[in-house]
């Protein structure tokens, strides 16, 4: 589940951008080493970003972008980098009514970029550390067979995040609401 191999040419952070795989890892966290886990957490980064939280797969996602790209005629590299100038990214919308951006991606065969577009239909802006707790303490519970709570989210914050703790957490509002968004279903 760590790499799911979506179809070339789309480039696409689904531990970033995308609920749906976030959950699926996290139910098979129990399998993965913490190690892995930390390493994959680290690729979250700091800022904020936009989570993707509807219907479709990483994978139809991929392949509604690539029909897209192919109704205009811009599935190859140089087509798709002139269509993105001036302004680097273009915007796309999918059957689900999401909007995503499209912008270069920098590796082989993989030049196309998605990004959740920002207060699109189904996406949330979140904070990286908020996510990144969230699925720390998700696969710890998991893990360790314990419920979360607040010594927990602790524990995982500091032992694989390298972050401060955190006095407390609502579920209306930041962290408690991402931390919502991770249950199973």
């Amino acid at each position: 589940m760590m790499r799911e191999e979506l179809p070339k040419p789309i480039l696409f952070h689904p531990l970033k951008h995308h609920l749906g795989y976030i959950r699926e890892l996290v139910q098979e966290s129990i399998n993965l080493p913490e190690t892995q886990l930390q390493k994959a957490l680290r690729t979250i980064g700091g800022s904020q970003l936009d989570l993707y939280i509807g219907p479709l797969t990483a994978r139809q996602l991929s392949e509604e972008v690539i029909l897209y790209l192919q109704q205009q005629d811009l599935v190859q590299p140089e087509a798709f980098r002139e269509y993105l100038t001036p302004n680097g990214y273009r915007i796309c919308t999918l059957s689900d009514k999401s909007v995503w951006a499209l912008r270069w991606g920098v590796h082989e065969g993989r030049h196309v970029h998605l990004h959740p577009g920002r207060y699109s239909p189904h996406t949330l802006r979140v904070k990286a550390n908020h996510l990144k707790t969230a699925i720390a303490v998700a696969a710890a519970s998991i893990k360790y067979g314990q419920s979360i709570n607040l010594e927990l989210l602790n524990q995982v914050r500091a032992a694989w995040l390298a972050l401060p703790p955190v006095p407390g957490y609502s579920a209306e509002e930041g962290l408690g609401k991402v931390m919502l968004l991770l249950q199973p279903l």
